[in-house]
């Protein structure tokens, strides 16, 4: 069961992070759509005050340019002056409505940034993902085992047998009864790979060396053993290398969710929001209708929150809404490589698969076409929870640059 408890620990981290105990699939089917319905709004209202800014800006210039001109033409000195002081207020109006583009332009980069930071405590469904690896690694488990191929039990009764009545006289048969023995029930512990399975081959190989003629048909079953165990632990070696990199996988992700943890209470301490309170309300909130209205309410109440920022620090407003967003930014970058890494290692095991199938053992070619049928439910459960590319690039273009 090593696959299967690696697989445990590396989605562990995210199952903590992203899933919610009490939430419904449905509502869970919902968040991509809703996501990019606020995301749209967003990106909607922005537009609309950009155009508005751009025609004032515009308007303005143009009574500037006028101005001047006229101004370069007017001899009574009272009128000069009445210009200029007009032409100082419309040069009042121009900033200011450039500092509202700005400002618009950062409230809908923070805002696209907070959607996209609460939303990956929902979107990604990490739990449904790990609900269909149990069924894959639980075959891949049974199959690394030669114990549950057909007629191996039995036959490996007489092998131990051999074992018991010799290895008094043989140094590598004891070796191989303690490595039996390791598991409490013989039958339930072989070592099939890594160094220490040579001794078993070794075994093997008196045990067959050691029938005689009238011993013919349990020679022909001992071979047709010994295949398949050097078959599998052959596979066990090649899944083995698979299995080591979910242990790296896991560091990342480990390290991904307190990136994640940080950055969420960061950003609820500036948008003034209790940890308590963003759990209940959104969270763990199965209403999808709910929880869409508040994450509505928090992005509309940024725009106040920008200009408060502003008109208290003008100097460095942006300073704190700018490393937010990027590192909410970076968050999803990473979190896209990482969903691309595992998408690589379940491709992996689709190799593995494929090669044993090839198998001149007729129940090896079997319990590989049973596990690529599982592993291919694995692979369509993870492509309808996860895009790597399409994350990465939705990160690549998070937010507008006016």
């Amino acid at each position: 069961m090593k696959y299967n408890a690696l697989w445990i620990c590396l989605l562990i981290p995210f199952i903590q992070l992203f899933a919610q105990p009490n939430a419904d699939p449905a509502n869970l089917s919902n968040d991509s759509l809703l996501r990019a319905m606020l995301l749209s709004s967003i990106q909607s209202e922005h537009r609309e005050r950009n155009e508005e800014y751009t025609k004032q800006i515009k308007s303005l210039n143009e009574r500037i340019h006028n101005l001047d001109k006229k101004l370069e033409e007017e001899k009574d000195a009272q009128k000069k002056l009445s210009g200029l002081l007009e032409r100082v207020q419309i040069l009042e109006k121009r900033e200011q409505a450039t500092i509202s583009n700005v400002e618009s332009v950062y409230q809908q980069n923070y805002q696209t940034a907070v959607v996209n930071l609460f939303f990956m405590e929902r979107e990604l469904k990490p739990l449904v993902l790990f609900n269909s690896t149990k069924d894959f690694f639980g075959t891949l488990s049974e199959v690394s085992n030669p114990m549950n191929f057909k007629g191996y039990k039995a036959w490996f009764e007489q092998f131990k047998l051999f074992i018991e009545d010799n290895k008094k006289k043989t140094a590598s048969l004891e070796i191989v009864d303690k490595m039996l023995s390791l598991g409490g029930e013989k039958t339930q512990a072989i070592p099939i790979a890594g160094p220490i399975a040579h001794a078993l081959f070794e075994g093997i190989s008196m045990f067959i060396n050691s029938l005689g003629k009238k011993d013919e048909k349990l020679r022909e079953e001992s071979m047709k053993m010994f295949e398949l165990t050097a078959m599998l632990s052959q596979f066990v070696h090649e899944r083995d290398l698979i299995e080591h990199n979910w242990v790296n996988l896991n560091k990342e992700l480990d390290e991904l969710q307190k990136l994640q943890a940080q950055c969420l209470s960061e950003n609820l301490e500036l948008l003034n929001i209790s940890s308590a309170d963003f759990h209940k309300e959104f969270t763990e909130q199965t209403d999808a209708n709910k929880y869409f209205e508040y994450i509505k309410k928090v992005t509309s109440n940024i725009e106040q929150l920008i200009k408060k920022e502003h008109s208290e620090r003008p100097e460095k407003w942006k300073t704190r809404f700018y490393y937010q967003m990027q590192a909410v930014q970076s968050l999803k970058m990473r979190f896209g490589n990482l969903t691309f890494r595992i998408k690589e290692n379940i491709a992996q095991y689709q190799n593995l698969i494929s090669k044993y199938t090839k198998s001149d053992i007729p129940e090896m070619k079997e319990k590989m076409k049973d596990l690529a049928n599982k592993l291919e439910r694995l692979n369509n459960a993870f492509d309808k929870q996860f895009s790597p590319q399409a994350y990465i690039r939705a990160a690549s273009q998070m937010y507008i640059v006016d």
